[in-house]
């Protein structure tokens, strides 16, 4: 599924941060501020070359609140909002739903046919900024059954902000990881087998030359986060199936106040030219430029 869903061998995939939704505690009323700030953020990353977009109700906080379950409003907003970016862009749209409630981001998926979904607590429990969010993935397989649907790529993540018995190594990997890692993988495991899974690791929690080794282990494609070591992209972009960049592709000042800066077409453009090497017209030689 996943060389049927992305166009190139590593695909790397990019956030569309959507300003918070109806129904959210910080919904302004702005439907249409709302719609153009997700176009832009589409258009630009579709523009600097991303083979894919994920939807994420990141300004939504405090998820607290309202944990449990989606507010109808929101999932409605957000399932417009897939079938728009998707025919606007012509990329594959998935999303990520930060509420904890896999089964109502499975009838999103279903009914906007996203082209995959991203859970976050997979198993055990992970603590937030917002509290201590434990799985819910066994109700995501009973709603499964309830609507007689095929789950769609699953972006299962992992990171040490999951609550897993400690270990006694010091390495990164040391502080949880990788028992976490080892529980998940089981549940992956046990998974029915026409079930497609991605693990997704960050690079806040493990080096590339980590990832080089964890991979000997794994039996399922691995993507990586990245959002701060941005001087290893190209060693865990070797190392993994696909990238997903978080960091460092956003404009250095917000438009208003409150607001995250919105995407940098010019340096999305640029990096992602970097881990495909990609030469720019003005690193061309005369000869390079007339064979293009």
């Amino acid at each position: 599924m996943v060389a049927e869903i992305f166009e190139k061998p590593k695909p790397i995939l990019a956030t569309v941060q959507l300003l918070p939704l109806p129904g959210a505690p910080n919904w302004n009323g702005k439907w249409e501020r709302l719609v153009a700030r997700a176009e832009q953020e589409a258009t630009a990353l579709a523009t600097g070359g991303i083979d894919a977009l994920i939807l994420e109700n990141s300004e939504d906080g405090p998820f607290s609140a309202y944990n449990q379950v989606v507010e109808p409003a929101s999932a409605i907003a957000i399932s417009l909002l897939v079938k728009r970016l998707s025919h606007l862009t012509g990329l594959p749209v998935g999303i990520s739903w930060l509420g904890n409630d896999p089964a109502t981001a499975l009838a999103i998926a279903m009914n906007t046919d996203a082209a995959f979904m991203r859970v976050a607590v997979s198993s055990g429990a992970r603590l937030t900024s917002d509290g201590l969010l434990s799985s819910r993935f066994q109700e995501l397989l009973q709603a499964q059954a309830r609507l007689k649907a095929r789950l769609p790529l699953l972006l299962m993540d992992v990171t040490v902000d999951h609550i897993v018995p400690k270990t006694s190594e010091t390495s990164v990997l040391g502080s949880g990881f990788a028992s976490h890692l080892a529980h998940l993988l089981q549940v992956a495991h046990d998974l029915p087998p026409d079930i497609e899974k991605v693990i997704v690791l960050s690079d806040t929690d493990l080096f590339p030359e980590e990832l080089a080794d964890l991979k000997q282990s794994l039996s399922v494609p691995v993507f990586v986060e990245v959002m701060k070591r941005f001087s290893g992209i190209d060693d865990y972009f070797a190392q993994a199936e696909g990238l997903i960049l978080c960091g460092g592709i956003r404009k250095s000042t917000a438009l208003e106040a409150g607001q995250k800066p919105t995407i940098d077409m010019t340096k999305v453009e640029e990096m992602v030219n970097r881990l495909r090497g990609i030469k720019s017209v003005l690193e061309m030689s005369p000869e390079e430029f007339l064979k293009r």
